[in-house]
């Protein structure tokens, strides 16, 4: 098995998406969050008439939810992660309810460049992984990205999912300014803020004018605007220097004219907090040098570096915020994950993420545009939309029991709150922060250990591996109960449901694996076929053989069933 993830053609991808729909009212395994019902009042629709909405008691002018400035029927999405690298990611997030997608950094390195060991998420309680930027090249990003804005445009008018219009595509790069300079960074830039002109984009759109609707035609089809991104949130390196952040920044708003925000590091907070933070909740085995708060930026530095980026916003009419927070290196010491550190996220984060937005809030008068996304849960996502503090992403909380289906929970976590969305209500934060600290829900969770192995051909009693992909590279197989085949295209060995699955073995290693190619399944150790116009190809038991007669009833019987379900790669 190959861990390049392979991209799936756009047709193939809008075949699979509207066959599914239209036959289980799923979009890559995951149902849709919004009934298309005229008389439904569902969380999006009401999101778009915050009027009459129980928030708003006086019921005077409308404050529809707008950013960037294009409106948003949810403040919930995705963050820069797993779940952002992948066009069939991007419809999945939507279907459940997610309308802010940050999209994942793209940079000068992809692929085996960027030297990320396998498995690369671990999420428990808590989450930790060792990934960074998308493994796509900048072309194949911009490939992504097209493919699923365009999607999401086509599929939530044909299936009244939800406002075509009302959703944002968030872009991030990295990670200093020579690097986002260079001509492949900078085309993909180019290629966000109009695609119009992209040969990929066209092709796609006469692809896109092939297929049967009952709601869009090529009128609709042409008019999609190709303008995708008009924002950007900036990357660097832990222990990048203030002055590299501004000059970027600066760039990004004199040069390319684009809403900037920057990733802050909770390293603000200062190690003493941090360390009586984590201890407090129970984290003591986390442990991570003092010398990495020392060369991060300091908070005087960020203070200033932002009150300067703010003016320059205001007077290009453009927004400057800034992304709370980027995720906290820490050693591995207990074998969660290979190598010598990783990236901690989820319950943990958010202690001194929130805590990093109520000193920046309180130190800059709630003036300063904060989007939230470091341990955001539905515990407290309601919390800290009430504190003006938009938009809330989540990466974590995706990765785990429910998977993308947990964004539509989050979204109705949001509805019936109207903040002031000009200023961040700092004492609102501070009093979140503060009660955190104190909230058993951040406590550390004692770890389940798994159960005992099961057959590869079987599920067990759940589809924990289904739900927590972040690439829908396992399905449940039509017709058949409790079996799941495995995608060998979207998966790259990241290794998530692994870590969750409660009968102790590897989904991405243990699954019947379908193949998208001949030569992907010569060059894989694992078991599993490639469907060939006249019968299969299959490995098995280490022998490579067109002869079906070998295998186990129940193998059969899962490659006849997902033939019949045409599951594209």
């Amino acid at each position: 098995m190959s861990i390049e993830m392979k991209q799936i053609p756009f047709k193939a991808l809008m075949t699979q998406a509207i066959k599914e729909y239209t036959e289980k009212k799923t979009l890559f395994g995951v149902p849709t969050a919004v009934v298309p019902d005229p008389a439904d009042t569902s969380f999006f629709r009401q999101a778009t008439d915050r009027e009459n909405m129980p928030g708003n008691p006086s019921g005077e002018s409308p404050q529809g939810i707008s950013l960037f400035g294009t409106s948003l029927e949810s403040v919930v999405g995705p963050a820069a992660g797993p779940h952002t690298q992948l066009a069939q990611n991007l419809v999945a997030a939507y279907a459940a309810g997610g309308r802010f997608f940050e999209l994942k950094t793209v940079q000068i390195l992809w692929g085996e460049q960027l030297g990320i060991q396998r498995p690369c998420i671990y999420v428990r309680d808590e989450g930790y992984n060792t990934e960074w930027s998308t493994e796509l090249s900048p072309v194949q990003a911009a490939e992504e990205y097209i493919k699923g804005w365009l999607a999401i445009k086509i599929l939530a008018k044909e299936f009244g999912l939800g406002d075509p219009d009302a959703f944002v595509f968030n872009i991030s790069v990295g990670y200093d300014l020579p690097g986002i300079q260079s001509p492949s960074v900078d085309q993909f830039i180019e290629t966000m803020k109009d695609a119009g002109d992209s040969g990929f984009w066209k092709k796609c759109v006469e692809e896109a004018k092939s297929l049967s609707y009952q709601n869009v035609d090529a009128e609709y089809i042409d008019q999609i605007s190709s303008q995708i991104s008009n924002n950007v949130t900036i990357s660097t390196m832990h222990g990048c220097p203030p002055e590299q952040i501004k000059s970027i920044a600066e760039y990004m708003m004199r040069e390319k004219k684009l809403h900037t925000y920057i990733k802050c590091n909770p390293t603000l907070v200062g190690y003493e907090k941090a360390r009586s933070l984590l201890d407090e909740a129970g984290y003591t085995d986390i442990e991570f040098d003092r010398e990495q708060f020392e060369h991060d930026m300091k908070l005087e530095d960020a203070v200033s570096m932002i009150q300067e980026l703010l003016e320059i916003g205001q007077k290009l009419g453009l927004r400057f915020g800034v992304k709370l927070t980027n995720t906290f290196p820490v050693r591995i010491t207990r074998g969660e994950l290979p190598g010598e550190t990783m990236y901690m996220s989820g319950k943990a984060l958010f202690l001194l993420s929130i805590h990093t937005a109520a000193i920046l809030s309180e130190r800059l008068d709630g003036k300063l545009p904060v989007s939230y996304s470091g341990g955001a849960d539905r515990e407290n996502i309601a919390q800290i939309y009430q504190c003006g503090i938009y938009p809330i992403t989540v990466a974590t909380e995706l990765l785990k029991s429910g998977g993308y289906k947990n964004l539509s929970r989050f979204a109705e976590k949001c509805v019936n709150i109207n903040p002031d969305l000009e200023r961040v209500n700092a004492a609102k934060v501070r009093e979140l922060a503060d009660a955190a600290a104190k909230d058993a829900h951040y406590r550390r969770k004692d770890r389940k250990k798994a159960g005992g192995k099961v057959p590869p051909f079987a599920c067990g009693q759940c589809k924990t591996c289904v739900d927590v992909c972040p690439n829908r590279a396992n399905y449940f197989v039509d017709g058949l109960e409790k079996k799941v085949i495995h995608l060998d295209g979207p998966c790259n060995d990241c290794g998530n449901c692994a870590s969750v699955c409660p009968f102790g073995f590897r989904p991405y290693e243990d699954k019947f694996v379908l193949y998208p190619d001949e030569r992907t399944l010569r060059e894989s150790s694992r078991d599993g076929f490639v469907i060939l116009p006249d019968g299969y190809l299959t490995r098995y038991q280490g022998e490579i053989s067109g002869d079906i007669g070998r295998l186990p009833e129940e193998a059969r019987e899962l490659m006849d069933a997902v033939r019949k379900m045409e599951l594209a790669q």
